[in-house]
């Protein structure tokens, strides 16, 4: 049993028995004349020491009145069998067994209170059902009664605690109706074994309780004769067996069994905790070497991890390493039999902890933020296995700022069921585990027709569930169409791209050429990737940078047929007549511009931490400078002529003026392909004209007039804001010199407001800041998991398990979140070697 606590009353209470003293009842009718309240006590447990120490732990409901069929006794856990009779001082007893119904109704005389005995069993949810609010009280002196059956810490614990002194204002003397005695606090002060008892309202004596070996009235029925209580005292505390039970009393702990026995059990505690903090300690290496190598996407296992191989794999080889420095690893590495912690298990086990840290770390974020976005992606791994990426975006705010975050939670495998429904209903799995379902205002995916389609696609099954989560496609990848369609779309834009692409090809083929190149250019040509326009971009600038050395190479080639191979010297000649015409000098001009514009902008999409907002502003801004390039022709024309000038190409057309006119209309119509395009694909900004409302440049001319078609474009995120006060909100922010002076984007008006706390004082345009910052404008993280899954699931790794594979991709994507977490070391350790132990380990890792 363990220690027992006293309340201010003296009533004692503890971990064996809950008290509760008020309860709030619900009245159902049981027939005309009797009704019933139901009152629950939970969380009644009657461990083990417990049961040895007393035959029956008492439960006193005070109070109340038993009617036929009013009172009953129900366990929902344990099933008990229960019987009531009436026992002495007026009692109404129900005795709970072992085994046999779980109800019971009872039936008593009217005016008995209730008291369950408890006997020889670890009852839970015990609900007593009396006929109004009940109060539960604890007898303690069953429960000290049974103090020589515990064991030496469990006798400690009790001793921890006082005497039970409750004011017993019950205990009086009558004569007829009028009191003549009651009992006075004061006899505790005066006699210091005296103890009392608030259920029995009697007397005991608390070192006989305790030590005593002769049963007496002290310690079993107790002392309630008010009259003779002065005699009594003097006659109990003149005995013998009193006498001993005092020296007990006092000398316990100091007995050489006892002291021995305490002094063991602190020699083994102190042992054990010197084995868990050693044991502790070569576990964060074993965590330092699993966040490295994560965090690195290097490889854990090698091919032969025995002790005879010389290449155990990097994780056991890191761990050798770190043991030529730390003398304890190095014992534990050597010595160990039961737990060394190399072992393909643990090394998973260990991933799986820190992936789980890092997944806490996240859903704690998102738990406080209003708002979140959804970005999912699938690709294909090596295996050719379908991997789905979820990444959730929100805003985290905090006294030092905001930030938008996005957090990647892992890979699935989705090979079994690619269509849209399972997939939706992964989706919302994800979403329902991070509690974040009602949060949710945006999807993005990657554009394939499973995923965006309007009709049956994931965002549509989304949207049943979720109608305000709108659909945003990846701003980046729409960029790429645009200018691959603006390319396709003119047969001269289609032949001049195919050519640069050819380039690239012949010398990345070619060792010979490769050799050539760095010899005569000195600079490698960027590879292209087909699904990435921006490497065409930088493809296509480094050609027209070292087109005059290039047409050196291919001079050189051509010129000397002997030394290459014919499809080579044939290229060659090719390419070389190609670079030598004005036209090819003319597209490379132009798209030079074009370039240097769209790459600019490009590289503001591809950003992690991009808004809705600015991405409009800047994607207007490309169009506007592209459409005043038309007005520039006769400009660039002669620019065009100033540098094939240069480089002595000439036109083999006869006149000039044709030439100039078909390279105006050539160039009049690139552009304006790139501006419809441009156009087409970005012309949904009408469902986010409530953008504007946060437009920092533009607070001035707002503070003098809100548009309310543009507050009533946010009708589809209607439950979440308070209109009315969204707009005085903004009003005032509008009006405010300090803000227009120091805030110039929507996130450094987030954060001006967090850092000076005025989040409650402008709540609803606050929210429509984390809402403007949340809606993603690009999928950067999406496209980074699968460059990950690359790395981490390669030829050479593709045994990885999916658990195994989705934590090591978190700690590789998340390793931001992971230095961070890191910073404190102690908290970071404690709370992976948490996470940790739960998985079975056999070495000792918990405190005493």
């Amino acid at each position: 049993m363990n220690g027992l606590e006293t309340r201010a009353d003296g009533v004692p209470q503890g971990p064996v028995i809950g008290i509760k003293e008020e309860f709030e009842v619900e009245e159902t009718a049981v027939s005309a004349d009797a009704f019933s309240a139901k009152v629950e006590i939970e969380d009644i447990e009657v461990d083990a020491a417990a049961a040895a120490a007393a035959a029956e732990v008492e439960v006193e409901v005070e109070d109340i009145e038993v009617d036929d069929n009013c009172a009953k006794v129900e366990n929902e856990e344990v099933q008990v069998a229960a019987s009531a009779d009436v026992a002495a001082d007026g009692y109404q007893l129900l005795r709970i067994g072992g085994v046999a119904s779980s109800i019971l109704q009872t039936s008593s005389s009217a005016g008995l209170p209730v008291l369950l005995l408890i006997q020889n069993s670890s009852p839970a949810n015990i609900k007593v059902v009396p006929q109004q609010t009940a109060t539960v009280d604890v007898d303690v002196i069953s429960q000290l009664r049974g103090f020589s059956k515990l064991d030496s810490q469990g006798k400690k614990d009790v001793m921890k605690h006082e005497r039970p002194t409750p004011e017993l204002k019950e205990l009086q003397q009558r004569t007829g109706q009028k009191i003549t005695r009651s009992f006075q606090s004061e006899w505790y002060n005066r006699k210091d074994w005296l103890c009392g008892c608030a259920s029995r309202n009697r007397l005991f004596c608390y070192p006989c309780l305790l030590f005593g070996t002769y049963e007496n009235v002290w310690t079993n029925k107790g002392f309630n004769d008010l009259r003779n209580l002065p005699r009594a005292l003097q006659k109990h505390e003149c005995s013998s067996a009193h006498i001993q039970s005092q020296i007990a009393l006092k000398t316990f702990g100091t007995s050489p069994i006892d002291v021995a026995l305490s002094e063991q059990h602190r020699l083994n505690v102190s042992k054990h905790n010197a084995k868990v903090k050693e044991n502790r300690e070569i576990l964060k290496h074993l965590i330092h070497a699993t966040c490295f190598l994560a965090k690195q996407g290097l490889a854990f296992r090698g091919n032969d991890e025995s002790a005879s191989s010389s290449n155990r794999g990097n994780y056991v080889e890191l761990l050798n390493a770190f043991a030529e420095l730390d003398e304890r690893l190095e014992r534990h590495l050597e010595t160990a039999t039961v737990f060394s912690g190399l072992s393909g298990t643990i090394q998973n086990d260990l991933i799986e902890a820190v992936g789980d840290v890092i997944r806490a770390d996240i859903k704690k974020e998102i738990d406080d933020a209003p708002f979140v976005a959804l970005e999912v992606d699938e690709t294909t791994d090596v295996t050719n296995r379908t991997q789905i990426s979820t990444i959730l975006r929100y805003v985290a705010t905090s006294e030092a700022g905001c930030e938008v975050k996005e957090a990647f939670l892992g890979f699935d495998d989705v090979s079994e069921d690619r269509r849209a429904p399972a997939i939706a209903q992964y989706v919302l799995g994800v979403l329902e585990k991070y509690n974040c379902v009602d949060k949710l205002v945006a999807q993005t995916y990657d554009g394939a027709a499973v995923m965006s389609s309007e009709l049956n696609g994931v965002q549509a099954k989304i949207k049943e569930r979720v109608p305000e989560a709108m659909l945003t496609h990846c701003y980046a990848h729409k960029f790429s169409l645009v200018l691959q369609h603006a390319a396709k779309c003119i047969a001269e834009c289609r032949n001049f791209f195919k050519t640069v692409e050819g380039i690239g090809r012949f010398f990345s083929k070619s060792t010979k050429a490769s050799r050539l190149l760095d010899e005569v250019v000195k600079q490698r040509l960027p590879t292209a990737a087909p699904t990435r326009w921006s490497s065409d971009s930088r493809h296509l600038q480094t050609i027209s940078m070292f087109q005059s050395d290039l047409l050196t190479v291919f001079r050189t080639i051509s010129d000397d047929p002997d030394g290459w191979d014919n499809d080579a010297a044939i290229m060659a000649s090719g390419y070389e007549q190609w670079l030598s015409k004005p036209s090819t000098c003319f597209l490379m001009m132009l798209y030079d511009f074009i370039f240097n514009a769209t790459d600019a902008l490009f590289r503001v999409l591809r950003k992690k931490a991009m808004d809705f907002e600015l991405c409009c502003k800047r994607i207007n801004d490309t169009i506007e400078a592209v459409e005043l390039k038309r007005l520039e022709f006769y400009s660039f024309y002669e620019q065009v002529e100033q540098k094939c000038s240069s480089l002595g190409l000439t036109d083999s057309m006869q006149s000039q003026k044709p030439a100039r006119d078909e390279r105006k209309r050539l160039f009049l119509n690139i552009l304006d392909n790139v501006t419809s395009q441009l156009k087409a694909r970005f012309d949904h900004f009408g469902d986010l004209a409530f953008l504007a409302l946060i437009d920092c440049s533009k607070l001035k001319e707002m503070a003098r007039h809100c548009d309310e078609t543009k507050l009533q474009s946010l009708s589809n995120y209607a439950k979440f804001f308070d209109f009315v006060r969204l707009k005085a909100d903004l009003i005032g922010l509008y009006c405010s010199q300090a803000v227009r002076k120091e805030c110039k984007s929507p996130v450094q008006l987030l954060s001006f407001l967090a850092k000076n706390k005025l989040t409650e004082t402008v709540p609803e345009a606050t929210k429509l800041l984390q809402l403007a910052l949340t809606i993603p404008a690009v999928t950067v993280l999406v496209d980074r998991s699968s460059s990950a899954l690359k790395r981490l699931k390669t030829y050479g790794r593709n045994r990885t398990c999916q658990g195994h594979l989705s934590s090591l991709a978190t700690i590789a994507i998340e390793k931001e979140r992971l230095l961070k977490l890191r910073q404190d070391k102690e908290d970071f350790y404690n709370k992976v070697t948490e996470v940790f132990v739960q998985k079975g380990r056999r070495m000792d890792f918990i405190y005493k």
